[in-house]
């Protein structure tokens, strides 16, 4: 009977190891997207956060897409004190599109190539 102890304990330190690694493995699988763009100025704009929010690099692409648009339809940014705010918001955000349609492949899906995309800076 000491058999099944010594099998129970070996297993049970294998479980966190092997749960670790798998969810490493998703985690490096999932995106081929850059987390991010960066401009010179410093402004930033998580690329990795707005897949997550969207569900797909895709869907991503289409949501910032569509918020460009809309400021853009509405004559771009109001004259206004935080008028420098909204172009630089503007620029980031049109360089996290160019960065998107980067991985987003012509079909729609992510491209499987990562080299080289994980950041994506000035």
């Amino acid at each position: 009977m000491q058999f099944i102890p010594g099998v129970m304990a070996r297993v049970a330190a294998l479980v966190p190891v092997t749960c670790a690694t798998l969810l490493a493995t998703q985690v490096r699988a999932e995106s081929t997207c850059p987390d991010y763009v960066v401009l010179p100025s410093g402004s930033a704009f998580n690329i990795a956060r707005l897949i997550k929010d969207a569900g797909s690099p895709q869907a991503a692409l289409d949501k910032a897409r569509s918020a460009v648009e809309q400021v853009s339809s509405n004559g771009g940014c109001p004259r206004s004190v935080k008028r420098a705010v909204c172009e630089e918001t503007m620029t980031v955000a049109k360089k996290a599109i160019a960065a998107l349609e980067g991985c987003v492949g012509p079909s729609g899906s992510s491209l499987s190539d990562e080299s080289d995309r994980r950041t994506a800076s000035r």
